[in-house]
């Protein structure tokens, strides 16, 4: 049996394990590259030889890509120092994954006026101040 270190330095060692590994650094960061409403739509699926396989939600989504391709490819060179490592990229319609779900920020402190009321407050007073349908004429 061999050992694994055997079997992965020959691996390791090769230019396109490296590249692949800094694609996948970069495209880590496909929604600020395309955008939050795409990224919705969208998903870098795999990288393989400079070719980054792009799973879209539907056909009108991918036509849309296709017309950015050129700036999209553009961004993805700028970060990283090997611009050859991304050459290309092909949209296909599959199952897109969501974005990851985002915890809204909260304010540990609730916001008050000059008078110490919170937001929550003020409006409760203005709400007891409101005319209702029964005091209109």
């Amino acid at each position: 049996m061999r050992k694994l270190g055997h079997m992965l330095s020959p691996a390791i060692g090769r230019e396109e394990v490296i590249r692949a590994a800094k694609a996948q650094r970069v495209l880590r960061e496909w929604e600020s590259i395309v955008g939050k409403g795409m990224a919705e739509r969208s998903y870098p699926d795999r990288y393989d030889h400079g070719t980054v396989w792009v799973a879209v939600e539907g056909s009108a989504w991918a036509q849309e890509l296709r017309m950015q391709k050129d700036q999209i490819l553009a961004r993805l060179r700028e970060r990283t120092s090997d611009p050859t490592i991304f050459q290309n990229l092909r949209f296909g319609v599959r199952p897109v994954p969501p974005l990851e779900p985002r915890e809204p920020e909260l304010d540990p402190e609730p916001r008050r006026d000059s008078e110490g009321l919170s937001i929550k407050e003020i409006a409760a007073r203005r709400l007891e101040n409101w005319p209702r349908e029964d005091d209109l004429p």
